[in-house]
């Protein structure tokens, strides 16, 4: 019983805190959410072709966290690792590293310093991208000092929480 009551509470405060994301307009800046800091990843030019499938794998990998599915997770990781070329060594490394974690929480960890890289990528490669993406923010995620993803759709769907806070997050950026 005690558990369930704890459950719940905790629930509660997660709810609460994504709700206070939907403050009004005129907050004054120091109760804003802490925004990212978005890492310089070395990025070179890539093809169409491998934007593509890089996103389509990334987005892969981001639709198994939704889904707090692991083993989905490290299969979408080994796709997108056949997509990376060897000029973007960083990324490589990033996703072979988070492919050899069992645990999706660990999995998630990594998920913003890709979620970085890619960003990155994507803008120095805008010409070459076929595709809207969006950049979506959660306030919440590590310990609230905020996280950002990529997504091929508008609707939040948060790869940080999954189904405990579903749709935690807004759209920053339309790229």
């Amino acid at each position: 019983m005690n558990r369930v009551i704890i459950s719940l509470v905790a629930l509660a405060v997660l709810t609460f805190g994504c709700s206070q994301e939907k403050k009004s307009e005129n907050q004054t800046a120091q109760e804003e959410p802490k925004e990212e800091k978005v890492m310089q990843a070395s990025t070179s030019e890539v093809s169409s072709e491998q934007l593509k499938s890089i996103l389509s794998s990334y987005f892969s990998v981001k639709d198994a966290l939704v889904n707090t599915d692991a083993a989905e997770a490290k299969s979408a990781l080994a796709k997108l690792l056949e997509n990376i070329g060897s000029e973007l060594e960083q990324m490589k490394s990033l996703t072979k590293e988070m492919h050899g974690k069992e645990d999706v929480e660990e999995i998630r960890s990594d998920f913003d310093d890709l979620s970085q890289q890619v960003y990155v990528l994507v803008k120095e490669n805008a010409e070459n991208k076929d595709q809207t993406v969006y950049k979506q923010f959660c306030p919440m995620a590590f310990n609230n000092e905020g996280a950002f993803w990529l997504s091929d759709k508008e609707e939040i769907r948060n790869p940080y929480f999954g189904d405990k806070m579903l749709k935690c997050g807004k759209v920053q950026e339309e790229l």
